[in-house]
């Protein structure tokens, strides 16, 4: 599987889940600027792919490409964990452990980053933060 592969297949994926609305979702270099919702939750998809390995030769080297699923996703400040704990169980169900093709995602983990941030970003100033990471293996 190649690089082009393993984001549209990601990708597709994060758009048919069903825990959040899709235009609450900024995806990877979107066409249009994302503004974050009003109210509600929001997230930020990354694909951070990671090292490759060579696993086989024949006429040509194998290779299995790992990487990390990330959803950096937000909430107001002051409104507690509830609704960033449901989207988090939602994206749990969707990716954990789903594969596709030579794809295989492993399980979801769960980061309270919080509002803490010593680059002061502003989104960091109005909203409440957990990241959610799921490892993935291709090829």
């Amino acid at each position: 599987m190649n690089f082009e592969q393993i984001s549209k297949a990601i990708i597709d994926r994060m758009m048919a889940l069903t825990g959040i609305a899709q235009e609450h979702i900024e995806y990877p270099n979107a066409h249009a600027a994302f503004t974050p919702p009003d109210m509600g939750v929001w997230c930020r998809l990354l694909i951070k792919n990671t090292d490759s390995e060579m696993t086989g030769m024949g006429a040509k080297p194998y290779t299995r490409k790992s990487g990390e699923i990330l959803i950096e996703c937000f909430d107001r400040l002051g409104q507690g964990r509830q609704e960033l704990d449901r989207l988090s169980d939602a994206v749990d169900e969707h990716l954990s452990f789903w594969s596709e093709g030579e794809l295989e995602c492993l399980g979801l983990s769960q980061v309270d980053v919080a509002a803490d941030d010593p680059q002061k970003r502003p989104q960091r100033e109005e909203f409440y933060q957990i990241n959610l990471t799921v490892p993935f293996r291709a090829g």
